[in-house]
């Protein structure tokens, strides 16, 4: 049925989900596609007839000329453009490596470790002058026992490797290994929430750290891929939707044990930090890092800008927290209030302000990109808090205190706590352990120093299960799954990560 208008022609017609995604993957490689109730090819006719094998003998004798001629090289051999025999094809394009299965992919170049010179664009280390480093030198005696060592002026970096685990980078439609499955939609943010309940039973262990287990993150919108940060300074990507989930890649870039991890808006990186005071910025799907970046501090958190995913901010040893630019490497704006170490940054209000909290157990908090606080937050009766996350409504953030309490403030245009919505019952002194909700907002869920999870609810702060999950040591992270209803993934310092439905 045709119908036309202003606009231009209207058919509708009727097709299967694969023969539609097969067309749409074939243009974007190709250019073309196929018409199946007419057969009728739209798009590049001339490439449809090199794949299907219907182009002449001419046609194709001409193309393997056209790829086989090299690019004129200039007379002169001391001019720096003259690629001399290195030099590529006519239209030739550049493509992307192919990987294979558990090879490792060197980002950083060379064998060992690699200088810090500025001939690698991907290493940005900013030496503080001599004068500000003795000083800083002399602040950080006074807490070395919670510091890790400072790395020595001008010394090397660490080469970033990473291992894919996979079958297979590419499935037969072209995706990558890193692609959401076609069943699995992300939820509209408008849109109400999915009915949400407390799980009852461990349904799988993830092994593979060699040490306790610090972070975990859902990837965003889908949670088909479950990130994690471990002390054994690796990252870990696993399959968090198969019946066995498998790792599939690990990222391996700092010498230290994983401090904090953040996946950007669409999944395609994220970013770690570690106690070897390096920030690395990994591609997810190839396994590079893409950036290394380092003031030769530590940083204990790390967030990306939710409005601009090339800019991230650190919330450093040094009691400042430090804006960073991904594209040129370089701290652009630093936030210099607090008078002891930085703990957390958090983004609220849609990311035009974010909130800090550091160990002198004071919540500032900012406008973005202006390094005067707005408000600060300080009371006798307060404790640090080492962890904060946001509600998915976005109208609140829950910090841990260190009174074994998880404490609660509005997140809207004024930010203050609110002395009824306190949740407690666990043991958390002394650790930093990550809190989660339920998609709905209707739960929360936490670890403890005690290894055991912990279930409110957020309405009434009432506790309605615990239970013990890991053992030798607290659980440290607790974070649901944002499609299925039940599921919430842990992990604790006795180097497992528990899936529990």
């Amino acid at each position: 049925m045709s119908n036309l208008n202003g606009a231009g022609s209207l058919e509708l017609t009727s097709m299967q989900d694969f023969t539609f995604d097969e067309q749409f993957q074939t243009y974007q490689r190709s250019g073309y596609a196929v018409d199946s109730s007419t057969n009728q090819v739209i798009g590049n006719k001339r490439m449809h007839r090199l794949e299907s094998g219907l182009s002449g003998k001419g046609e194709k004798e001409r193309s393997s000329k056209a790829l086989k001629k090299r690019l004129v090289m200039l007379d002169d051999e001391d001019d720096e453009t003259n690629a001399g025999p290195w030099a590529s094809f006519e239209n030739e394009k550049e493509k992307r490596p192919k990987l294979v299965a558990d090879t490792v992919v060197e980002s950083d170049g060379g064998e060992g470790e690699v200088e810090n010179d500025a001939k690698d664009p991907t290493i940005h280390i900013l030496e503080p002058d001599e004068e500000d480093e003795k000083w800083e030198k002399v602040n950080e005696r006074k807490m070395s026992y919670t510091l890790p060592p400072r790395p020595a002026r001008g010394s090397q970096v660490m080469e970033a490797k990473s291992t894919f685990h996979g079958a297979d980078l590419f499935d037969y439609q072209g995706r990558p290994w890193c692609a959401a499955p076609s069943n699995l939609k992300p939820e509209d943010a408008d849109g109400p929430s999915h009915e949400c309940f407390i799980p009852k039973k461990c349904i799988k262990k993830l092994t593979g750290h060699t040490k306790g287990v610090q972070a975990l993150e859902f990837f965003p919108g889908t949670g088909h891929l479950l990130l994690s940060a471990s002390m054994d300074g690796k990252c870990k990507i696993w399959d968090a939707v198969s019946s066995e989930m498998p790792v599939q890649r690990t990222y391996s870039g700092h010498s230290e044990a994983v401090r904090a991890i953040h996946m950007s808006n669409d999944g395609s990186h994220f970013l770690s930090s570690g106690f070897d005071r390096l920030l690395r910025h990994w591609d997810v799907e190839t396994g590079q890092a893409a950036s290394t970046f380092s003031n030769r501090k530590m940083a204990y958190d790390v967030k990306y800008y939710p409005r601009d995913n090339n800019v991230f901010i650190a919330a450093c040893s040094d009691n400042r927290l430090y804006q960073w630019d991904i594209r040129t490497g370089q701290v652009v704006q630093e936030y210099n209030h607090h008078l002891q170490p930085c703990n957390t940054v958090t983004f609220i209000d849609g990311g035009r302000k974010f909130v800090s909290t550091s160990d002198d157990k004071k919540i500032l908090v900012w406008e973005f990109d202006i390094p005067v606080p707005i408000k600060y937050i300080a009371d006798p009766g307060m404790h640090c808090i080492p962890s904060v996350s946001t509600h998915p409504s976005g109208a609140f953030i829950a910090g841990q205190s260190m009174d074994n309490k998880i404490v609660v403030y509005s997140a809207g245009e004024k930010v203050r706590q609110l002395h009824k919505k306190t949740f407690t019952g666990h043991n958390n002194t002394g650790y930093a352990c990550q809190i989660g909700f339920s998609p709905n907002g209707k739960f929360l869920v936490s670890g403890d120093g005690l290894g055991q999870v912990h279930f409110w609810d957020w309405k009434t702060t009432k506790c309605y299960r615990k239970f013990h999950a890991h053992d030798n040591g607290p659980c440290m992270a607790a974070v649901w799954h944002p499609l299925f209803p039940a599921r919430v993934a842990t992990c604790g310092w006795d180097g497992l990560i528990k899936i529990w439905d």
